[in-house]
């Protein structure tokens, strides 16, 4: 077995040698200057420059200094209450952000007075279009906007149709079919299509179409109760997070049902 502390210690101590001889060779250099060039005037910005230069370095010397007079310095503390500020806020942005997609959605009107039929050739139209804008548009907000406002109509005609077929929709090759499933799930969560729906988010190839399957399964679940979800579907959503890029929408929404799930088995 490694000892793996004792590396670090070795690595953490020559990091601070390193950066003291740095330091001292300027200001070493600093009074060379100043013994051959007397002359040579540094102002009061030059040298608060060179302060504002060296403080970061200062906290991998110090854990704090403190002044005559009792003002301390506590450079790794405020270092480390400054990310987690940074952390917080950007955790505070993202949520903001999924809360205004999922916003959208439940404000779709109404669907009083359309029929079966009617409802099922509007959603093979929404399946066309949404295959139409990502061949044509780039990638971007405006692209992600438009396929959430395909999305909340599907989530708005899906449950229209009757004998929706569900199951072949998940396993569809065409990603707007796949999307049309997963609306479908997400505005009536059925008990029986877990299973399958987190197969589909898992393998699921569209960046726009996985946030929105996880979103549909964070339905599902809540429809059933998160005590009632089988191990096996636990762990298949668990061994999805590795995959998925950090810091991405599609990982809070996963990252969400499974604190859900988390929280009953506790």
């Amino acid at each position: 077995m490694t000892d793996t502390g004792g590396r670090e210690g070795v690595r953490e101590g020559r990091r601070r040698r390193l950066v003291a001889a740095v330091i001292s060779l300027g200001a070493l250099g600093v009074g060379v200057v100043h013994t051959v060039r007397p002359d040579l005037k540094i102002d009061g910005a030059t040298l608060v420059l060179a302060a504002i230069a060296v403080v970061p370095w200062l906290g991998d010397l110090f854990e704090s200094i403190e002044l005559p007079g009792g003002a301390k310095f506590q450079y790794r503390q405020l270092q480390e209450r400054v990310e987690a500020v940074e952390q917080q806020a950007a955790e505070a942005r993202q949520a903001g952000d999924d809360a205004s997609r999922q916003a959208r959605v439940a404000l779709v009107a109404g669907s009083e007075g359309i029929g079966s039929a009617e409802a099922e050739e509007e959603v093979g139209r929404l399946v066309g279009e949404f295959t139409d804008l990502r061949r044509r548009e780039p990638s971007g907000p405006a692209r992600t906007y438009r396929q959430e406002l395909i999305f909340a109509e599907l989530a708005r005609l899906t449950p229209l149709v009757d004998g929706y077929d569900t199951a072949s929709a998940l396993g569809s090759a065409v990603g707007g079919t796949r999307l049309a499933g997963y609306a479908r799930l997400y505005a009536r969560p059925e008990e029986e299509f877990l299973s399958a729906l987190v197969e589909a988010a898992a393998s699921e190839e569209l960046a726009f179409n996985q946030y929105w399957a996880f979103q549909a399964v964070g339905s599902v679940v809540d429809a059933v109760g998160p005590g009632n979800v089988r191990l096996d579907t636990v762990r298949r959503l668990r061994a999805c997070l590795p995959a998925l890029p950090q810091g991405t929408d599609r990982i809070r929404a996963l990252t969400a049902v499974l604190r859900r799930l988390d929280g009953a088995a506790g």
